[in-house]
């Protein structure tokens, strides 16, 4: 195997390929990343069993083939290298490296031990504009559960399809996050998948600055979803289970809302938090007036009190929530202005920017603490 390249094309995507691999398996072949030359590409593939990331970028090769090379170590010098190009030579247990005047040499492992892509029995296909899905994945899946304990499904983010319409759940059971938008190509009925987090997140970062993104289950029991961009693509296993009943927690209606400027609101939540103090991050919401009050107590911090103009409709109202969640919530509202509904205090609360984004609409519920 050997073959010349750009030193950016190979560091960005072995640099790419090394944020899949599981650091710590124990499986030396899976702490490697795969090197195919052939008709004038490289094409790096990683995969921890669960998610496979492959990306493709022109070279000159002299001897098609392939090897597996350390990710993490190849990356990292990869990354250190100066603008220009190398040549890159490999036998299964060998790989050299030279450029301009300095010489590499990384052991190896056979390509063949590498696990093989997954299976390509495909479902329907559809598209969807790179920036809506990444403003989807961008707008959900920080909602979703980081704790193992909860379980894989609230780890995951639940793709609902039907016809044209794309709608992108992600909750941990105290905060929802939704996100609809359209497709470029849609389906004919509907599909429903549960896709880790983690999976969405790598889409986003290597496909979401494409023109167009296809998705398509594979397998025989339609069991992993692959998606494909230009010379990227990600493959992965589908979480089995049965998503929560998102729209439940939903309130149906509301009877009062305020709209509040998004970034004064977030200061004043951060700075009451400072205040609270604990792991919950208490802080109540007082709504009276037009006026709304923020405060925080702490037998140790001591107390916090702001108070910010809205606009109000219904009842006065005052309820507490998880600073650091509706801070996390606002942070994700691309809106000089947000408005938030209220069913009482015990009840979820909706926040939505006042002008939704382009790319689709987003809704956010939040469910309030007991004061």
């Amino acid at each position: 195997m050997k073959f010349s390249c750009s030193t950016k094309d190979i560091a960005t995507a072995v640099g790419a390929a090394s944020k899949v691999v599981n650091a710590h398996t124990t499986v030396p072949i899976l702490s490697n990343v795969l090197l195919a030359a052939e008709d004038g590409k490289i094409t790096v593939r990683a995969t921890d069993l669960e998610l496979t990331l492959e990306q493709a970028f022109p070279a000159e090769v002299a001897d098609a083939g392939a090897v597996t090379v350390p990710a993490r170590l190849f990356s990292s010098y990869l990354g250190n290298l100066p603008a220009g190009s190398l040549d890159f030579s490999a036998t299964p247990t060998r790989a050299s490296v030279k450029c301009g005047r300095s010489n590499y040499d990384f052991h190896a492992l056979p390509a063949d031990e590498y696990p093989p892509l997954p299976a390509t029995v495909r479902g329907s296909e559809l598209s969807i504009a790179g920036k809506r899905l990444r403003d989807g994945i961008e707008s959900t899946i920080f909602a979703a559960s980081s704790e193992e304990a909860r379980g894989a499904v609230l780890m995951g983010t639940l793709i609902e399809i039907e016809g044209s319409s794309l709608t992108m759940v992600g909750t941990d059971g105290y905060r929802l996050a939704k996100f609809a938008t359209t497709l470029d190509r849609g389906i004919e009925g509907s599909e429903k998948y549960i896709v880790p987090s983690r999976a969405l997140a790598e889409a986003a970062r290597n496909l979401g600055s494409a023109e167009s993104i296809a998705l398509s289950a594979l397998g025989a029991q339609s069991n992993q979803l692959h998606m494909h961009a230009g010379n990227a693509s990600i493959t992965v296993r589908l979480v089995d289970g049965q998503y929560p009943n998102y729209q439940q927690v939903i309130p149906a209606k509301f009877d009062r809302s305020i709209v509040v400027n998004t970034a004064a609101l977030i200061g004043s939540l951060k700075r009451a938090e400072l205040v609270a103090g604990d792991r919950a991050s208490m802080v109540k919401l007082a709504v009276a007036d037009s006026t709304l009050v923020v405060t925080a107590s702490s037998d140790i911090s001591g107390n916090a009190y702001e108070e910010l103009e809205v606009e109000q409709s219904g009842e006065d109202l005052t309820i507490a929530f998880n600073a650091r969640y509706l801070v996390e919530v606002l942070n994700h509202i691309r809106c000089e202005r947000t408005a938030i509904e209220f069913l009482g205090p015990l009840s979820p609360a909706a926040i939505r920017p006042l002008e939704p984004l382009e790319a689709g609409q987003q809704l956010y519920v939040l469910m309030p603490l007991r004061q």
